[in-house]
């Protein structure tokens, strides 16, 4: 077995809880403008990396929402579409002051030491040394802890105007329609049935590491879903062994027995947001998208529980929206199951 296979195998969504990764910022091309704006910790690089726990997160005011980075983007205002956040934990902030289109102040380090002061804090630039009181700074201020207005910034382009928010996106399930999921689906289907050819038979690891992006247009890239797509065709074994089937018989590789399946599901239902307990993660916005089997020439017309994730029930699969389509973010431990032990997919 690989020697990846225990890490990748610890993304699958077997337990209650799981989450999902995405890509270091890279720029984005215009038709995945939305992928950006989902990345943990805002896609700051070093903060995906070491995952602090984070104090407090500002964004500029008028910069908190999707169609608000769409805009900005579009103007010039931010260079890349992520949102734009000044993150804080102990004595250092993450922040890009270099996404400002319009920023005279110059090319800076991503992570600046933060000093306290009696009203708010201030950045330091090119400095490490909060005694040095003549050290280029940023220093932000308010009278809570809710809104702070940054004293320099307006003068080299950047935000004055800072705004509390939650860590991460906040989660809210759009309108769901049953009929249009189910095209959203076959869309999918579709692309990921394309993106997927090159890894249905013997793929090996060299192979995932040089082509695992081109499953970006089905597949979150550096996800759960992508981790266990790769644990099944390079350590299958593994994959039975993590949900506790390790005598289940292995007939052929599981890639393509798992593309047989998901063409003979239909969407039965939304079990709402998944439920992630890590911020890190929890900017996906992950839904649960129950799927429904035939078994035997009939189709299951049991009750699907609604915008409730029931586990040991019906198999399902999380998907990220990106605009009006979706994007798989992670396959389920009930879904595995069904895929070792019912018959083969026709």
């Amino acid at each position: 077995m690989s020697r990846l296979a225990p890490l990748l195998l610890s993304l699958l969504l077997i337990f209650p809880l799981a989450t999902v990764g995405a890509a270091s910022p890279t720029a984005v091309p215009a038709e995945d403008l939305g992928e950006g704006l989902h990345m943990p910790y805002d896609g700051h690089p070093l903060a995906m990396l070491l995952r602090p726990t984070l104090d407090a997160r500002y964004l500029p005011a008028g910069l908190d929402s999707e169609a608000a980075i769409r805009r900005a983007v579009a103007d010039g205002t931010l260079r890349e579409p992520l949102y734009p956040s000044l993150q804080l934990a102990n004595d250092r902030a993450f922040v890009w002051l270099s996404q400002f289109g319009r920023s005279t102040l110059g090319m800076h380090s991503n992570t600046l030491v933060r000093c306290a002061g009696t009203t708010g804090f201030r950045l330091l630039l090119g400095s490490e040394d909060c005694a040095d009181a003549q050290a280029p700074s940023l220093h932000f201020e308010g009278p809570t802890d809710t809104e702070l207005v940054c004293r320099e910034c307006a003068g080299v382009g950047i935000p004055e105007r800072w705004q509390r928010q939650a860590p991460g996106a906040q989660c809210a399930l759009p309108h769901w329609n049953l009929d249009a999921a189910r095209l959203q689906y076959r869309a999918w289907l579709k692309r990921f049935d394309h993106d997927l050819q090159p890894f249905l038979h013997g793929a090996s690891e060299a192979l995932w590491k040089g082509q695992g992006l081109s499953l970006r247009t089905s597949v979150v890239p550096r996800s759960r879903a992508t981790a266990t797509l790769f644990a099944m065709s390079t350590a299958p074994e593994a994959v039975s062994a993590s949900i506790g089937m390790e005598d289940a018989e292995l007939h052929g590789d599981l890639l393509p027995r798992l593309l047989a399946l998901l063409k003979t599901a239909e969407v039965a239902g939304r079990g709402g947001t998944y439920p992630e307990p890590l911020p890190v993660y929890s900017a996906l916005c992950a839904e649960v998208w129950y799927l429904r089997n035939p078994t035997g020439g009939m189709v299951d017309a049991s009750l699907v529980p609604g915008d409730i994730l029931e586990r040991d029930g019906y198999p399902f699969i999380t998907v990220m929206r990106d605009g009006d389509r979706i994007v798989l973010t992670g396959l389920s431990r009930e879904l595995v199951q069904r895929l070792l032990t019912g018959p083969d997919p026709e």
